[in-house]
């Protein structure tokens, strides 16, 4: 990369091309609800450890082994729960929902982290699914969207589809007035892996 990087400001190279296929990525939706699951999971445990350093700094009595001895009958049957009451106070102050961040991305498309997750976009993530016919609604199910990063792209060289995304993208001709090719269609019966030949 970084001999690509002096040779483009040398002017020994061409800049890359962000419409070429090889400089994008197909996200699937279990990775990116993954990713925002995992990156939800880090926030919960590192302000469990704030909550816990903040503690140890304002000098509250820290002991994991203080532990309260609770005697719960359940129908005539009793048995013994041994509880942590300090580690159970430092939990009560952490909000564990990490359904509300999903549920606001999946209704809104937008994506609201700390970190963004190392994608290009924060907002888009949503294609309205337009019914006007069959063919069409079906069609919004196999396509991959470029995403509103390329429809914001200020760029001058003229936007096509390159000879190497032929056979694997069908450009879209969409019906409002953004860019053409923002919707690239998978043709169906194109194979994803390609087969060997011996």
């Amino acid at each position: 990369m970084l001999r690509k990087l002096y040779a483009t400001v040398s002017g020994s190279c061409s800049p890359d091309n962000p419409d070429s296929p090889q400089h994008q990525e197909v996200l699937l939706p279990g990775s990116l609800y993954g990713m925002i699951i995992k990156e939800r999971m880090e926030e919960i445990l590192n302000n469990i450890r704030n909550n816990i350093a903040a503690d140890v700094r304002n000098g509250v009595a820290v002991d994991f082994n203080d532990s309260q001895l609770l005697t719960v009958h359940c129908r005539s049957i009793g048995f013994i729960c041994v509880t942590e009451r300090y580690f159970t106070k430092v939990l009560s102050k952490v909000n564990f929902d990490i359904g509300a961040k999903l549920l606001n991305f999946v209704a809104t498309g937008n994506l609201i982290s700390p970190t963004g997750l190392d994608l290009q976009q924060a907002t888009g993530f949503t294609l309205i699914a337009e019914k006007l016919n069959w063919q069409r609604y079906i069609s919004h199910f196999r396509c991959i969207h470029r995403g509103a990063f390329f429809s914001e792209l200020k760029t001058t060289t003229v936007r096509k589809l390159l000879p190497e995304a032929w056979g694997k993208h069908l450009p879209a001709l969409p019906l409002s007035k953004s860019p053409r090719f923002q919707v690239l269609y998978v043709p169906y019966i194109l194979p994803m892996v390609p087969r060997v030949v011996s």
